[in-house]
């Protein structure tokens, strides 16, 4: 469900860091998939699609903490090592 700006589930993926070996995961969170081609793991943050790495480079700068807060247009950092990053 979309709130705000916030765009619908199809278009939120979820990027997800292992702390030790940094190989990343990405799916999408909706079941309608707009992109499936980037979804998969990834061997680190610099193979992702540079939209992507772009975003996650903002979401890095965020404070995890409860709650967390949206960034416009680029998406949410959920915990220390996962971040919602928004298609648009």
């Amino acid at each position: 469900m979309s709130c705000g700006n916030t765009p619908s589930d199809d278009k939120i993926y979820r990027v997800s860091i292992d702390n030790k070996t940094k190989h990343v995961e990405m799916v999408c969170i909706g079941i309608a998939s707009v992109d499936s081609e980037a979804e998969g793991y990834y061997i680190s943050v610099d193979e992702l699609p540079e939209w992507v790495q772009e975003k996650v480079a903002v979401l890095m700068l965020c404070d995890f903490k409860p709650p967390v807060k949206e960034v416009a247009g680029v998406g949410r950092r959920m915990d220390k090592n996962v971040y919602w990053v928004y298609r648009t």
